[in-house]
Parts: structure tokens; sequence; C-alpha cells
């Protein structure tokens, strides 16, 4: 390389490390045995590395968080790694394959964004479990009105809207007990054996309740065998199905629960004769949504 050719070359790797710097990310480069061979200053903060002492150590020996270590020798790098510092902040770290020689680890500071996340979540949980008492009070007089033999129709007509109404809130704010749930990742769901026949009967009550006698809810089969899980996420999973069902199908409809074990696989289904979902039509050009 001429001297020419290797100033230009010095100063393309200047520009670019000027461009990492400037990154809001925290950048490392490591080679592909994990020595470390550069870092922006937010690594730098994100890591607690020394670019002075740390450079040319294993970025392991330096930085020894178990979840990081356990992640980047993985090489399972695909998925992002949320790591709890001591300091109560919480990293995003992303470790990239760079070529043959090199592998990038990118920092990302969430500790702002997950604070707010958890609030959020905890809003939304806290406000939707608060919710369902006044709701279901409130449904229940709805029901005792519309059953009174009193009423002329179009009184009639008003307390059934009502009654419709207050079900569908109810029923978005069981969606969003079922969302706050789900999205509870520090709280990893349970793994109990569940009683399904359990799960079924209570699901149907719920439903019987909400159809107030305007469809034949009923359980057809039930196998013996139980299944691993989280009860409460479960009992929302079928309740829910079965609310649609009482929702999309008209009086005097039929709703079937069944729970079935073939082949070692379990098969819950809820099955209804209501409107159903319209079939799209499909060719093989056709892309799906």
């Amino acid at each position: 390389m001429t001297d020419k050719n290797h100033t230009k070359f010095e100063e393309k790797e200047l520009r670019f490390r000027q461009t990492l710097s400037a990154l809001p990310d925290g950048v490392v480069l490591l080679r592909k045995d994990l020595v470390i061979q550069w870092m922006n200053r937010i690594a730098e903060r994100d890591l607690s590395l020394d670019p002075e002492k740390d450079v040319g150590k294993k970025l392991t020996d330096v930085f020894t968080n178990p979840e990081f270590i356990q992640h980047i020798q993985s090489e399972r790098w695909k998925a992002r790694q949320l790591i709890d510092l001591p300091d109560g902040r919480v990293l995003e770290v992303r470790v990239i394959s760079a070529g043959k020689k090199y592998t990038v680890v990118v920092t990302r500071d969430i500790t702002e964004s997950k604070r707010i996340d958890d609030f959020r979540r905890d809003f939304v949980g806290n406000v939707s479990h608060e919710l369902r008492t006044p709701l279901t009070v409130i449904q229940g007089f709805l029901e005792l009105a519309t059953e009174n033999p009193n009423l002329n129709e179009e009184d009639r007509l008003h307390w059934e809207m009502m009654l419709e109404q207050a079900e569908r809130m109810r029923a978005l704010v069981d969606d969003l007990l079922a969302l706050s749930r789900l999205e509870q990742d520090a709280a990893p769901a349970s793994r109990e054996l569940i009683d399904v026949d359990e799960i079924l009967e209570e699901a149907a009550a719920e439903g019987r309740m909400i159809s107030g006698g305007a469809h034949e809810i009923k359980i057809a089969k039930v196998a013996s065998e139980g299944i691993l899980g989280d009860f409460k996420d479960m009992r929302s999973a079928v309740t829910n199905l079965v609310t649609n069902a009482v929702r999309y199908t008209p009086k005097d409809g039929k709703i079937e629960l069944s729970w079935e074990v073939k082949d070692d696989h379990g098969i819950l289904s809820v099955k209804d004769n209501g409107i159903g979902i319209a079939p799209i039509p499909l060719s093989l050009t056709d892309k799906i949504p």
C-alpha cells in the first residue's frame, strides 16, 4: 500500500469512527474471539468500560454480567437482550456479526422508556380492574330492567341497547386485562396442571350471564387429560372466545365448548352457528395482508 493510499484509508477509518462516536447508541467493535478493538463513548458509559485499560481484553472479562455472557456465547443473536444493571438502569443489547473477522455489540439505555411502559401497563391494568365491578353492577340492573313485563316496545329497545353497550364495555375491559397480563414480562407465566373442565365450566357460565338466556351454551365433551400452563391466562383466552361467540351469534343460536386429546395433541374448541368470518379467495399470486 502506497503512502497516499494508506493516508486515504486512515482518513476513511477516522470518519467512520467519528460517525459511530456520534451515534446515540453504544458501539463496541470486537474480534471474533470477543477481544475489544474499539468502543464509542456511549458504550463506555453503558458497559462501564475504560478505553485505556479495556481495549485488547475480552469483553466478557471486563463486563461480567451473567445474562450478557450467556447471550453472547450462545451466538443466538437475532433477538435483543435486556440487561438490568446494578445501578438500576436497563440496557437493550444487540450482537451483530460483521463479516468473518469482527462482531459488533450495540447498546441502548431504555431505562426511561421501560419506566413509561411499566407505568402505562400498570395504569391500564389497575383502571381496567377497577372498572369491572361497576360495569358488572350496571349490567346486572340493565338485565333486570329489560325483563320488566310492563315495558313498552320503545322503552324495551332503549334498555336493550344500553345493555348491549354495557356488554361491549365489559368485553373491552376483559381484553385490556388480558393484554396487561400478557405484557408482564417480568413475571413469567406459571406452569401448573390445569383442570380444563373447570376452565370450560367458568367460561360457559360467564357466557350464559352475558347472553341472558338468548343462546344455548353447552359443554360437548371434556377429555380427562389436563394441560400445563397458567390458569388465569387460559381462562381469559377461553372466556374471550365464548364472549365473542355470544356477541356474533344471533339469538337462539348455539355455542358448544369442547376439549379433546388426539395423537398427544390437545384440541380446545369453541363452536357457534353465528355469522362467522367471510372467506377470502386467494390465488397463488395474492399476498396475505
